[in-house]
């Protein structure tokens, strides 16, 4: 099976996961709401997301680990109880224009705790979810600046392009996102990309915490090509001209990650159901 990607990562650090953030306490949610599972196909494009500062939400082959993690701001491996579903959802939800003129005035942060509210009450009403906190000692990884030193050229400041104001259809381009197969092979594409949205795609790809130890404070500009997370992955001989995520942080990028190990704080899911579709 085939997996187009449009990806954006913007996901938080696994050290300061939480339910709330900075004693703001959210409250809107969806008015009307349409879930409806996605046909079987070979071949599916993963996109959506929230229109900016409104209420409104298109989600086109997300799967429940990926409404998870955008709801709860979490990566997939700190979700723990998922059932081993295959199914994928359409999602179309607003709430009013009273809501949008309130986002509008809400600061960046506040906005997003206001979305992720937003589906944590549809998933909690539409999905039956239940879930709790835990922290755990786990796993994790240091970035580091590999022994040649670091290979990524400084912004340029560029203006989207007409390609990239397509794939995007209007909504704000974020400075590191996903396109690519699972075919074929990723390209992470950077644009005023900081050393913590590589940290946070590291993490999701690798599945444990990535902390920066870099000391790099600047912004970058940068195509990574890839295919396949783990150089340890691949079986011996093969022939796939495109190096693994962990050689081409280091040949592409000049990074490094080292294991190291920390906690971890862990979604649980205590109860989840398929919606009905409506």
């Amino acid at each position: 099976m085939i997996f187009a990607v449009l990806t954006a990562f913007a996901q938080v650090d696994a050290s300061k996961a939480a339910p709330a953030s900075e004693g703001y306490v959210p409250t809107l949610t969806f008015d009307v709401a349409s879930i409806r599972q996605s046909p079987e196909a070979n071949s599916y494009t993963v996109t959506g997301g929230f229109q900016p500062h409104s209420s409104s939400i298109r989600i086109v082959n997300f799967d429940a680990m990926n409404l998870l993690s955008m709801a709860y701001d979490v990566r997939w491996d700190q979700i723990v109880g998922m059932p081993n579903w295959h199914a994928m959802f359409n999602i179309q939800a607003k709430s009013d224009s009273a809501a949008d003129e309130r986002l509008a005035k809400l600061s960046k942060a506040q906005e997003k705790l206001e979305q992720q509210h937003m589906m944590q009450v549809l998933l909690a009403d539409r999905f039956k979810l239940k879930t709790h906190w835990e922290t755990r000692e786990g796993p994790t990884y240091n970035l580091v600046v590999a022994k040649n030193g670091p290979k990524m050229s400084a912004t340029k400041g560029k203006p989207p392009n007409p390609e990239q104001i397509k794939e995007w259809g209007g909504r704000p381009i974020p400075p590191l996102y996903q396109q690519g197969d699972s075919d074929l092979g990723f390209d992470f594409i950077a644009n005023g990309c900081a050393i913590k949205d590589i940290t946070n795609m590291l993490a999701g790809q690798f599945g444990h915490p990535v902390t920066d130890k870099t000391g790099l404070t600047g912004k970058y500009d940068f195509i990574l090509r890839y295919h396949g997370a783990r150089l340890s992955d691949r079986d011996a001989g093969d022939m796939d001209p495109l190096p693994t995520l962990d050689v081409a942080i280091q040949d592409q990028l000049g990074l490094k990650l080292e294991p190291s190990k920390g906690s971890v704080q862990f979604l649980v899911i205590d109860h989840i159901e398929k919606p009905s579709e409506n």
